[in-house]
């Protein structure tokens, strides 16, 4: 894109507003109907200053996470950031492992991140119209994983991703993507260091967010890491294995590297947490710290939970989770009743 595109209205992506705006302003951001989801917010509307009630999502029944695996540099609130291509290598904090290899003809996996967001997009927005609104969220889950090099979490930057990918489509106010995250249906979870954090975390940033638990969960992120969701993950957190599935998308391999793939998700992701389900130990958890988890988190996703997810959180698994099939139902009748 030309250096003389217009930088006039290119959508924010910051979660937390100034001190100095109106409390009203607070949920404008998100607020959202069933009538009237895709009509755009009127510019000259205020609320009075008043508590606005959180908004509520009637139709949201189901959960789309996108697992984060790096971390897209250019900010969406820098005048230069059009001139960036979520296309361009360059552009991503790429472990080594993640990069392109002229010598194999490996692409950058960054390709297979944009995939990941646009599968999530998709499926946000599948038998979607004017008096159909989304049937589910859209999570994108990942922390601040890489801070010495920079403080952007993960999931915004995803977001960042995608509103860069609009851009270069020609959609000068970030298109779907923006659209989707003004209006609430895209957030951000922000805290999650693994594979296991970013199931658990969506799940309770979905439930802070509706009022009620997920009744059903897609995981969209690489295939080879499937069984380690379905069978390791879900379990540990008793989510109902008919509950959850996954999308996988991998990126390019040959049929070298791909075995390779296979053997390294065997050896250091699927055995470390069917040994260590909640990631407790010490090989998982120092992996957790070293990706900028600490206590201060904890206690941070402590606030207003269940007392048995609490427990969970400090690594007791409890018999009874609500949303097994008795709380689950229980959940649902006490915010719809």
């Amino acid at each position: 894109m030309s250096s003389n595109t217009p930088l006039t209205g290119l959508p924010k992506s910051k979660s937390s507003p100034p001190s100095t705006r109106p409390v009203a302003n607070v949920y404008a951001a998100h607020a959202t109907t069933n009538s009237d989801w895709q009509t755009p917010e009127d510019p000259n509307f205020l609320h009075p200053d008043h508590i606005i009630p959180l908004p509520r999502f009637p139709t949201a029944e189901n959960l789309i996470i996108v697992c984060c695996h790096a971390i897209f540099l250019p900010d969406a609130e820098h005048p230069d950031f059009p001139l960036h291509s979520p296309h361009d290598e360059s552009n991503w904090l790429l472990a080594p492992f993640q990069k392109s290899n002229p010598n194999t003809g490996k692409p950058g996996e960054h390709e297979t991140f944009l995939a990941h967001v646009k599968a999530g997009l998709d499926a946000l927005t599948i038998r979607t119209d004017q008096e159909h609104p989304p049937s589910s969220l859209l999570v994108l889950s990942g922390g601040t994983t890489k801070r010495p090099q920079t403080a952007m979490s993960e999931a915004r930057s995803y977001y960042h991703a995608a509103l860069a990918e609009e851009l270069a489509e020609g959609h000068l106010h970030g298109g779907r993507a923006h659209h989707l995250y003004s209006k609430g249906y895209v957030l951000l979870e922000e805290r999650a260091t693994d594979s296991l954090q970013n199931l658990l975390f969506s799940i309770l940033l979905f439930k802070n967010t509706t009022g009620s638990y997920p009744k059903k969960i897609r995981i969209i992120t690489h295939a080879f890491k499937s069984k380690r969701f379905l069978e390791l993950h879900a379990a540990a957190i008793r989510w109902p294995a008919d509950r959850i599935q996954v999308q996988g998308i991998d990126p390019v391999m040959s049929c070298d590297e791909l075995r390779s793939t296979l053997v390294g998700e065997e050896q250091s992701g699927y055995a470390p947490w069917k040994e260590d389900p909640l990631g407790l130990g010490e090989i998982l958890s120092t992996k957790r710290k070293q990706r900028g988890w600490t206590d201060s988190s904890l206690a941070e996703l402590q606030e207003d939970l269940d007392d048995s997810v609490r427990e969970l959180l400090r690594g007791r698994v409890p018999e009874q989770l609500p949303w097994s099939i008795g709380g689950f139902e229980a959940s649902i009748h006490v915010t719809t009743g």
